[in-house]
Formats: structure tokens, C-alpha cells, sequence
């Protein structure tokens, strides 16, 4: 589907890397049902994604990556979904996180960790379901810990686990983070993720045992991610501010995105030689339903794009005048990214619903992307119910109740309904 592309918005280098991507798919495709069954992505599927940079999309130039923008690493994850669901699931967690954690942690410290690997690949859980945690003046031990899910987890090289509880704060409380950045070799991986979408994201759940972070390896955030005390720097330095809405953006839609463009092109490219049966139509193409049903999946899947471009744009807009959002505008980010979501979900629906009866087999790959973007529409932060709960709450003078949000009103002191958020 490229009614509508940022391609005129990116440089040489993340054009090819979405060249790249757009390569892979017909790769990508050969392998679903072995991802599927196999619940993880092949090895040799991990070399070609890495051998094509797509790991490192948001890496620093310094360690070897490209630093692409944030309408960049959309479209080329958004490419790579097309390909196969669980694939660019798992490359949108990653490049997230290796971008979180480039904006999280000391130079350092980062220095060290980039430096001791060819390619680092960070996957994270920003909630424990359970943790026994002790201080020290030196760092963290972990006595227990219990991390679900973890998408990408058999192919990180490195965890970033927040191992402050969210489960015992109050309401009036600013959710901070505790970020302790951990090797995967020191975590049990559990083997527990047995689904019927993203089968193959392998985002299984996290253990911890008796495992010490020193001090230099914790990063102290909120999940706001509206630090303004920090001054504007060059470079990816200076989305450190907002390190949390950009979370928001690259863990999330992008594989969304590309699934949905994935079920028009397939039900476009299909429908001219598929009839209808037990009716005299010869082909799905020539029914009027039909194509006002196609035309009104592809608006929905151009309106979300519009929708995160949107989103990105007031990114930009803040990062190059160095100003924190208001509740308001934060609330409708995570909103445009949760309506996105819907929107994709609702165009593929819609498309299913014309399929015929074919759609059931596992093999269809309709049926394929159903899944997968069933699946990736209810992660927290792309479900349409709690984003658009939150935006009907802000319209209406509420304090809001989803959890980021909830940081930048408290750090605002804009908690209280009778507060007025539009300033």
C-alpha cells in the first residue's frame, strides 16, 4: 500500500534502509508458518534483519548505527510488518528500547555497553509483576523478580526492567521508574508464551534471582518523560527529555501500521481472480460492497498514518523549542497512538469480513495479519479504550488514568480535576 509514504521526509540513508526492508518482505513472508510453530524468529532470519541494519535504526552513529529519525524507524519497521507480524514486532521492541536506553543512561555506561558488542539489542518490561528489591549504597539486589512480557527476549542481548513496583503507589504519586540494565545472561527466560497472535515475538516472561545492578547501571526516569532540567543538546541528546513519548511511539504502532497495509495489498492483489461463491460475481473486484469496503480499509489505514505523523510533528514542534507538553497534549499523543491502533484494527476487520470462508486457514495470510494485529491493538499502550478514556477524560476536566499521563500531570501539578490542563 503506498497510496501515502514520508518517503520525501527521509535522507539517503534511511531510504535504503527502508529499500532494505521492502527487500526482506517477500523473505519474511516464506517463513511464517516455521515463526509461528517455532515461536521464535529463525537465526537465519535474525542475520539477514541484521545484515540489512534494520537493528540498528535508532543506534547511535558512534557505535556503528544510523540514527534515523523518529518518521524513519515507522515506516521502515512499518515495512518490515508487512513481511511478517512477529518479525516487526520484535525489530520495533528493539530498536524502541535501544533508543529508551540511549536516552535513559549515562554516557558511560553506554559507551561501555555499545563497546563490548557488535550489535546490542535491548528488550524491556516497564512493570514487574512482582519484585523483592534491597538498596544498597552501591546498587540494587534482586532477590526475586518476575518481568512479563518481554517481546524479543531470545534475541536481546541486554534487559531494561523498571524494578520499581507501580503496583503500590498511590494515585497522587509520580509514577518514577527505577531502570536497571541487565545482560540477558543473567535472566531466566521463561518459556511461557504460547498465543494465537505474534506467535513468534517470543515475548516470554523474565526471572531474576539474586542478581546485583550497581549504581552506574540504574537509571532514574518518570514515566512522563518530560525532564526539562536538562539543557538542549546536538544530536539524539536532545530527545532525552522525551525519552518516554517517544516510547510511546516506536514500541508500539509501527508494526500495526504495516500489518494493516499489508491486508489491503493482499486482499487488492486477490480480488480481481477471486469469485464469490454461491453467487454469479466472477471476481471480488467488480462488487460494489466490496470496493466501497476496500476504499473505506485504506482511508482508515491512511487516517492513522495521518494521525501518528500528527504525532511525531508535535514531537518535533516541543524538542525544537524545548518545552514540556501539558497534560492536554500529552494525553492526545497517547491518544493519536491509540486511535491509530483502532483504526488500523478496523480496517483489517473489514477486510476479513469480505474474505469469504478461505480466511479460517491457518496458512491464509489474511488470517495471518488478523492475528498478529488483534494481538498487537491490545498492548498497553496502543489500546483504544484506556487512550480514548483518557483524551474524554482530559476534555473533561478529570484527572487522567493512564499511568504516563497520570506522571506529567503530578510533575505539572496539574492532577486535580479543577486544574485547567488547556494551559
Amino acid at each position: 500500500m503506498t497510496l501515502m509514504s514520508n518517503d520525501t521526509q527521509l535522507n539517503h540513508t534511511e531510504k535504503q534502509l527502508l529499500q532494505n526492508a521492502t527487500d526482506l518482505i517477500p523473505f519474511l513472508q516464506s517463513f511464517a508458518r516455521q515463526i509461528d510453530q517455532e515461536r521464535h524468529i529463525p537465526d537465519e532470519v535474525i542475520e539477514k534483519l541484521s545484515a540489512a541494519g534494520l537493528f540498528k535504526l535508532g543506534t547511535r552513529k558512534k557505535y556503528g548505527g544510523h540514527e534515523v529519525s523518529i518518521r524513519a524507524m515507522v515506516e521502515i519497521i512499518s515495512e518490515v510488518a508487512k513481511g511478517n507480524g512477529s518479525v516487526g514486532w520484535v525489530v520495533q521492541i528493539i530498536n524502541g528500547n535501544n533508543y529508551n536506553a540511549t536516552l535513559s543512561l549515562s554516557e558511560s555506561i553506554l559507551d561501555s555497553i555499545f563497546g563490548q558488542h557488535e550489535e546490542v539489542r535491548f528488550c524491556s518490561v516497564l512493570q514487574p509483576r512482582k519484585a523483592s528489591i534491597q538498596q544498597t549504597a552501591d546498587g540494587y539486589m534482586i532477590e526475586e523478580g518476575f518481568w512479563g512480557f518481554a517481546s524479543g527476549s531470545k534475541h536481546a542481548t541486554h534487559a531494561l526492567l523498571n524494578i520499581n513496583d507501580l503496583n503500590n503507589r498511590t494515585d497522587q504519586q509520580q509514577p518514577d521508574m527505577i531502570l536497571a540494565v541487565i545482560p540477558m545472561n543473567q535472566i531466566e527466560i521463561v518459556d511461557d508464551w504460547y498465543t494465537i497472535s505474534l506467535k513468534g515475538s517470543a515475548s516470554n516472561s523474565l526471572k531474576l534471582h539474586d542478581v546485583f545492578v550497581p549504581n552506574e547501571y540504574i537509571a532514574n526516569t518518570t514515566l512522563s518523560g518530560i525532564e526539562m532540567s536538562q539543557q538542549p543538546t546536538d544530536g539524539m541528546n536532545r530527545y532525552r527529555p522525551y525519552a518516554q513519548v517517544i516510547t510511546t511511539i516506536t514500541t508500539g504502532i509501527s508494526a500495526i501500521l504495516g500489518l494493516a497495509r499489508a491486508a489491503v495489498d493482499c486482499f487488492v492483489q486477490k480480488a480481481p481472480t477471486r469469485g464469490i461463491t454461491m453467487t454469479v460475481h466472477p471476481s471480488q473486484a467488480a462488487v460494489g460492497h466490496i470496493q466501497y469496503h476496500v476504499g473505506l480499509a485504506a482511508m482508515k489505514v491512511e487516517s492513522a498514518h495521518l494521525h501518528i505523523n500528527r504525532t511525531i510533528d508535535n514531537l518535533e514542534d516541543h524538542v525544537q523549542t524545548h518545552r514540556p507538553f501539558t497534560v492536554q497534549e500529552f494525553a492526545q499523543i497517547q491518544t493519536d497512538i491509540a486511535y491509530a491502533s483502532k483504526l488500523c484494527w478496523e480496517a483489517v476487520d473489514l477486510l476479513v469480513a469480505e474474505s469469504g470462508g478461505s480466511f479460517i486457514a491457518e496458512s491464509n495470510r489474511l488470517s495471518e495479519i488478523f492475528r498478529d494485529i488483534r494481538g498487537g491493538a491490545n498492548h498497553a499502550l496502543t489500546t483504544a479504550s484506556t487512550g480514548l478514556e483518557l483524551y474524554g477524560r482530559i476534555l473533561m476536566g478529570q484527572a487522567p488514568q493512564q499511568i504516563m499521563t497520570l506522571g506529567v500531570a503530578a510533575q505539572l501539578h496539574e492532577l486535580l480535576p479543577a486544574g485547567n490542563h488547556n494551559e
